[in-house]
Order: structure tokens, then C-alpha cells, then sequence
């Protein structure tokens, strides 16, 4: 079926993303809070502390929407809900991305591209396999 292995791929990737994602995501709120104790106060880390809770939600949906996509591979009926989990996560990247720069970080084309990749990817499998049950 057309699209079927596209969307695999992106799928085990999406996969492999959201664990690292979720264990980042974990270790950096770990981290915010070890800093806030050993600085004796909270102040300040209110915006740390939701964008690495965004990041910890996203890659759970990223996890999700990979398993989600590989059982789309065999059941095309499915893709266009894996199609509305890739935005899902596209508008995820995005606030991330505005939370950082909200922050003080720097905008790098090359990041929002780099975090756009793969859900894009994911998206066009997605629509492949959801037209190529159509036909």
C-alpha cells in the first residue's frame, strides 16, 4: 500500500523521540526543582517549569501517535486520525519553540525546521496511506 513503509519509519521514529522526549522532559523538571532547593527559592522558574512540562506532554503524544501510526500501517481506516495527532504535536513544537524565545532563547530556522521534520513526515505517510485506501 502506498505510504504504508513512510509511515512506519516516521512512526518508530516518533516512537523513539517521545521516550527520549518524556525522559528529558523528566529529568529537566527533576533538575528545575534541584536548582530551586538549592537556591531557596521558586522565583523565576515558573516558565521553566511549564516548558519543560510541554515538552514531558508533547513527547507523551508524540509516543502515542507513533504506536497509533503503526497500527494505522495495517488498518488505513486509522490514518486520518494519525493525521490530526501530527498536528497535534507540529503545534506543540511550535509553543515550545515561543516559550523559549518568550524566555530568552535565540530563534534558529534550523531548530524549527528540525523539530518539524518528522511530524511533517509523519503526516504526509499519513495522508499517503489514507489516499492510497481511497483508490
Amino acid at each position: 500500500m502506498k505510504g504504508q513503509k513512510f509511515l512506519k519509519v516516521t512512526s518508530i521514529l516518533m516512537i523513539i523521540g517521545g521516550v527520549i522526549g518524556v525522559i528529558a522532559g523528566i529529568i529537566a523538571i527533576l533538575g528545575i526543582s534541584a536548582l530551586a532547593a538549592l537556591m531557596e527559592t521558586s522565583e523565576g522558574t515558573g516558565l521553566l517549569y511549564a516548558s519543560s512540562t510541554i515538552v514531558t506532554l508533547a513527547s507523551v503524544i508524540q509516543f502515542v501517535a507513533g504506536i497509533k501510526g503503526i497500527s494505522a500501517c495495517n488498518a488505513p481506516q486509522k490514518a486520518a486520525a494519525c493525521i490530526k495527532w501530527g498536528v497535534i504535536i507540529a503545534v506543540l513544537s511550535i509553543i515550545s519553540m515561543i516559550i523559549g524565545l518568550v524566555a530568552g532563547g535565540d530563534f534558529s530556522i534550523t531548530s524549527l525546521i528540525l523539530n518539524l521534520l518528522v511530524p511533517g513526515l509523519y503526516i504526509y505517510g499519513a495522508i499517503q496511506v489514507k489516499n492510497g485506501s481511497q483508490e
